[in-house]
C-alpha cells in the first residue's frame, strides 16, 4: 500500500510537472487563453451597439460580401457552416440580417439589412477605440509581425 502511494505521488509531482510546461508552451493553451481575454474586452467595447465581438465579425463580413452564402462564409472566418449558420439567426432574429433559403441548407443566402448597417456603423467607432488601444500597446510593428503570425497559424491549422 505504502509502494502506490510513494507511486501515486510522484505520478502527480511528474504530471504537475508537465502541466506547468505545456501551459507555459502550448500555442493552442496561449491562444485560447489569449483569445477569452480579448474577446471580454471587445464584447465590453461593444456593448453600447448591443453586438458581442463574434456577431461584430460576422456582420463585418456580411457587410463585406455583396452577395454571398452561409457556406462561403465559413471558411474565411474559420468556422463550421452549421455555427456560422447558428450565429447568423440570432443576428436575424435581431433584424440584422436576412436569411434567404437557396436550393438547400448550403446555399442560404445572407444579406446585410438597412438596421444591421446602422448597428455596424454605430459599432465601428467602439470596435476601433480597442484597435486604437491594442496598436498603442503593442506598437505598429510588433502589432503587424502578430498579425503575420495569426495568418501563418490560420494557415497551418487549415492543413490539418
Amino acid at each position: 500500500m505504502e509502494v502506490y502511494m510513494e507511486h501515486d505521488h510522484s505520478v502527480k509531482e511528474n504530471l504537475k510537472e508537465i502541466s506547468k510546461n505545456s501551459g507555459i508552451a502550448c500555442v493552442g493553451f496561449n491562444l485560447r487563453k489569449a483569445t477569452r481575454l480579448l474577446s471580454q474586452i471587445y464584447d465590453q467595447a461593444l456593448k453600447p451597439a448591443k453586438l458581442k465581438g463574434t456577431q461584430f465579425s460576422l456582420l463585418m463580413a456580411v457587410a463585406g460580401q455583396e452577395d454571398t452564402t452561409i457556406g462561403k462564409l465559413a471558411r474565411p472566418l474559420g468556422m463550421e457552416r452549421s455555427t456560422v449558420s447558428r450565429n447568423a439567426k440570432i443576428l436575424e432574429k435581431r433584424g440584422l440580417v436576412k436569411i434567404e433559403e437557396g436550393e438547400d441548407r448550403r446555399l442560404q443566402r445572407i444579406t446585410l439589412t438597412e438596421k444591421g448597417a446602422l448597428v455596424l456603423q454605430e459599432a465601428l467607432p467602439l470596435w476601433e477605440s480597442v484597435q486604437e488601444r491594442l496598436a498603442g500597446e503593442l506598437g505598429e510593428e510588433r502589432l503587424k509581425t502578430f498579425m503575420g503570425d495569426l495568418k501563418n497559424l490560420s494557415r497551418i491549422a487549415r492543413k490539418k
